[in-house]
């Protein structure tokens, strides 16, 4: 059972990105997901997806999941897990709790407990919904984007067997630089239990799964860029919420034409207006961290050397 929920309120900025590639397909022919000015965008569902991802890799179980490899409703994989844990169904606060203990994507996005019967057994759960104590906006990529149709083929054959190969596209983007924020209310972890050891395990899942990700065709182009969070003093009911507003993407190597960009080095990270804002609340705040790709060129206000680099979250960052 997690003791000790989250001590203050967090924020972050968590920077990506992903070359050649699709970072999160409609529902209708999976293309890039766009807004009708031209901005594309990727959802919070989609991050998540990833966090889970890597935190299960991490060996923890996590709530919205599959059994096996099959896709299976909330009903079945709670079952499935209590059945592994040699525990007895429940229903009400106590089956709340055991999830909660049980499962950190529940402390840290909640659910809505939309369970279905299933073998005879329909959970009651008390309270029926889970807010989470992280909110994550949706993303957007941060400048003007290419599209591209990826061809290619697809050949099936045994042997010495030659067959005509089956021509393959997909849809992506020839570079996209991705923005997400998010806040962590300390307020919400006293009911989802989120613990700041979860919010550690949130940063490292952030950072690490995009990139974990990378199994897929689709994905394989994802480079973690930038994370930084705040911690405020414990008790200030306070955050800006809209960190990706204050971050601008200056064009360097004479690259003006944004939908040319293929790499980092066609442009520079400005975090100007956020170094503003936080030192304008800075009585507020306990302590930003951040971590940073090497390969990331800031802007002549750089990162503000009482920022702390935080070195566990990358494993390959040096001190």
């Amino acid at each position: 059972m997690v003791n000790n929920t989250l001590s203050s309120r967090r924020e972050f900025l968590f920077l990506y990105d992903i070359k050649m590639g699709n970072p999160n397909g409609d529902p209708d022919e999976n293309r890039p997901r766009v807004l009708p000015d031209g901005t594309h965008y990727v959802t919070d569902v989609r991050l998540k997806r990833f966090i889970r991802d890597f935190l299960k890799i991490q060996g923890k179980p996590i709530l919205v999941d599959s059994i096996e490899g099959r896709t299976t409703n909330l009903t079945g994989r709670v079952a499935a897990y209590l059945e592994s844990k040699g525990k007895q169904k429940a229903d009400g606060a106590e089956l709340v709790n055991i999830l909660l203990d049980s499962f950190i994507d529940a402390r840290l996005f909640g659910s809505s407990l939309a369970f279905k019967k299933q073998e005879g057994w329909e959970p009651k759960p008390e309270p029926k919904t889970l807010t989470g104590a992280t909110q994550i906006n949706h993303g957007e990529v941060l400048h003007r984007a290419q599209e591209v149709d990826i061809h290619g083929t697809s050949v099936f054959a045994s042997g010495e067997e030659k067959a005509q190969g089956t021509f393959t596209t997909y849809f992506g983007l020839r570079y996209a630089l991705i923005g997400f924020c998010g806040v962590s209310n300390e307020h919400s972890a006293k009911l989802s239990r989120m613990s700041d050891a979860d919010y550690e395990d949130l940063l490292m899942a952030m950072w690490k799964g995009v990139r974990a990700a990378g199994n897929t065709r689709t994905k394989v182009g994802q480079v973690p860029r930038l994370l930084v969070s705040v911690e405020y003093n414990p008790g200030e009911e306070f955050q800006f919420g809209n960190f990706i507003d204050y971050v601008k993407l200056q064009h360097a190597n004479g690259k003006e034409i944004e939908e040319q960009w293929s790499s980092p080095a066609d442009y520079r990270v400005d975090l100007t207006l956020l170094i503003t804002r936080l030192n304008e609340h800075k009585a507020k705040i306990s302590r930003v961290r951040y971590c940073a790709s090497p390969d990331v060129q800031f802007a002549e206000s750089g990162i503000p050397k009482e920022w702390w680099k935080e070195h566990s979250i990358d494993a390959d960052a040096k001190k």
